[in-house]
């Protein structure tokens, strides 16, 4: 795979640092910080992250397992978080190919309506089903501006791993 960044070619990913970047996006995610507006979630951009990049090891069944996984910490309607997982899982499957060519801050501001849509969509099922609108739960607005504006440090921190060395040994054949 190439970064089209740096124009540099990465070295394969390993398997193993994918679902361990996803288990360390799902212990923040389990963190008490509260329900503020600020506070991002961790593994949408993680889940997003891999699947526009390695999308044949993140499919949508795992982002399904993983919403499952937060519908029960969260103790809400089981499905609800899965549902917007695997939805979002899809979509950047879909877009990975017109995503990955963009720089960094395109990307992002492409990424914007998949972060509103993760944020935003329990509370419009909340709404559905309650027939309730709480207007401080649309502060997902907020989450999702700010998942936007960390996607290029989560797209430097996770692809870190899979750059070559600047100084390249020329004894050595890769």
């Amino acid at each position: 795979m190439i970064d089209i960044q740096s124009g540099y070619i990465l070295r394969p990913v390993s398997p193993v640092f994918i679902y361990f970047s996803l288990f360390c996006a799902l212990l923040l995610n389990f963190l008490p910080l509260g329900n503020f507006g600020w506070v991002p979630d961790w593994l949408i951009i993680c889940i997003i992250f891999w699947n526009i990049h390695q999308h044949r090891y993140v499919s949508v069944f795992s982002a399904f397992f993983l919403g499952l996984m937060m519908d029960v910490h969260n103790s809400d309607l089981l499905g609800l978080h899965a549902f917007s997982y695997s939805l979002v899982a899809y979509i950047a499957i879909s877009w990975h190919r017109r995503i990955i060519t963009l720089p960094l801050l395109s990307q992002a501001l492409h990424l914007l309506p998949i972060f509103l849509l993760v944020s935003l969509f329990p509370v419009l099922v909340h709404w559905l089903l309650s027939g309730e609108l709480y207007w401080w739960a649309l502060t997902g607005a907020i989450q999702a501006i700010v998942e936007a504006l960390l996607w290029p440090l989560a797209t430097h921190v996770l692809l870190a791993p899979q750059r070559r060395p600047i100084d390249v040994d020329h004894n050595r054949p890769l």
